[in-house]
């Protein structure tokens, strides 16, 4: 075989090679508990983390004022999955009448891109947010312990 076709083939088979492996480590990174950063009601006081546990998304609402402790504000399934260097997020059977209203304003049914994952940061972002008319919707976490 000629060596610079070995080349030509090494050149552009590698890079593919090592990039397809991003994608799946990121979603590797997703399970467990995520607090959200939430710019969107800088008003309220309470703290709201993501779990993802094994395929169920659970948001827990810590409220300072409430001795009782957490309440789960919303659930929903989640479904990771990646091509090339994309990860996402699909969430289903997240259902509104039996979530929170603050639940509400933050989630809904739809694909989830990772546009930003490692051991303490998290960033996801969609156009399927209900209400939203396409826009652009960012949720920002830090790693909780």
């Amino acid at each position: 075989m000629n060596s610079s076709l070995v080349k030509s083939v090494l050149l552009f088979a590698l890079p593919i090679l090592l990039f397809s492996s991003c994608a799946p480590t990121q979603i590797a990174k997703l399970d467990g508990n995520w607090r959200l950063f939430w710019i969107n009601d800088l008003a309220d006081p309470d703290v709201y983390v993501w779990q993802f546990d094994n395929g169920e998304l659970t948001i827990i609402q810590f409220e300072p004022d409430n001795p009782n402790g957490a309440t789960i504000a919303g659930r929903a399934q989640y479904k990771t999955t990646s091509e090339f260097l994309e990860a996402r997020v699909s969430i289903s059977g997240f259902v509104q009448s039996a979530s929170q209203g603050s639940a509400n304003s933050m989630l809904s049914n739809g694909v989830w891109a990772i546009d930003k994952i490692d051991n303490e940061v998290l960033r996801l972002s969609t156009t399927d947010q209900a209400g939203s008319g396409g826009s652009y919707i960012i949720r920002e976490f830090t790693r909780e312990d």
